[in-house]
């Protein structure tokens, strides 16, 4: 069957569609025929080898993705919530999955039946950021009804996901964004305070927030600090040396705390979004959708950093 991965660690030029062994099931996974999957930075840091040092992973052909929606084919005899013909979506394992393939097989415990009012192209788009956003807001820092959040990176796929979320839980949003993408967060997801970080400085204000998701990944704790509240929290996706050190030093000094983010979905959240979804409280961002062989473009998007929400590999 067909995959697309990588033979060695190196740009996304090292990406190919390859031919892989079909997968065999285990008693408690199942097997899904892919329809489609999305794709994330975090997809290129590992194809580049960042986390070879904690993976040490050096078996290729390796698969890229983690995110994907698709209708299950095989079932093992302990699955008991899921039937063939299930449409599902889910998360294979950032680090030592891949779900850009024809068919995968996966736990149980890592899907959830597609929200009835979605395709399964906009499926595909919801579980990592999805799992990125709960864990940062509901999990770290424990989000509640005016809370001040800033959410830097608004546009992209957490980005997006996180302003909705933070509202359901009637926070009091700040977004940061481009002046491209001001006006879109503004009317499409009804923000009032949108900052535009081509124009103004986000550090250069009088506001104290009780929370900052740097969704985007490019502030740090000690650049933040001051316009945090007195037991405001920073929440970081981008998991660097720089930022491992700040944790550490509030894990000692219990001052203002910052989290670096990691962690994979589970079917109780993916059934949380399903729900949020099929109340209409948040609904998944599509930038772009590419046909499986054009993931070269897909991922040359990805990487221009200006994709307003996910971007979407269909797989025939």
């Amino acid at each position: 069957m067909k995959a697309l991965g990588y033979n060695t660690y190196g740009d996304i030029d090292n990406l190919e569609i390859l031919e892989v062994k079909e997968p065999r099931i285990k008693k408690t996974e199942v097997i899904v025929k892919v329809a489609a999957i999305s794709i994330n930075p975090v997809d290129i840091k590992k194809m580049q080898g960042g986390f070879k040092p904690i993976t040490n992973i050096n078996k290729f052909p390796i698969t890229t993705a983690c995110d994907f929606s698709g209708e299950i084919t095989e079932i093992g005899r302990d699955v008991g919530a899921f039937k063939v013909g299930d449409k599902v979506f889910g998360m294979t394992d950032i680090l030592f999955g891949g779900s850009a393939a024809e068919k995968i097989r996966i736990s149980q415990k890592f899907i959830s039946l597609v929200p009835k009012n979605i395709s399964l192209n906009e499926a595909a788009a919801i579980p990592q950021v999805g799992n990125t956003s709960l864990l940062a807001l509901r999990n770290i820092a424990s989000i509640r009804k005016g809370h001040k959040i800033l959410i830097n990176g608004a546009s992209g796929g957490v980005g997006t996901f996180a302003l909705q979320m933070a509202k359901i839980y009637e926070a009091d949003i700040t977004a940061v964004t481009s002046e491209r993408n001001s006006d879109w967060i503004k009317n499409d997801f009804k923000i009032n305070d949108v900052i535009d970080y081509t124009k103004d400085d986000i550090l250069s204000t009088d506001n104290k927030y009780d929370i900052i998701f740097d969704a985007n990944g490019n502030l740090s704790f000690p650049k933040v600090s001051k316009i945090l509240s007195a037991n405001g929290i920073y929440v970081s996706t981008k998991n660097n040396i720089y930022n491992n050190i700040d944790v550490a030093k509030q894990l000692f000094q219990r001052k203002k705390s910052r989290v670096v983010l990691s962690g994979r979905t589970s079917t109780a959240n993916l059934d949380l979004f399903r729900m949020w979804i099929e109340d209409g409280k948040i609904k998944p961002i599509i930038d772009k959708i590419f046909s499986f062989d054009k993931y070269l473009d897909a991922y040359k998007h990805l990487s221009s950093g200006r994709a307003r929400g996910k971007i979407i590999l269909t797989i025939d």
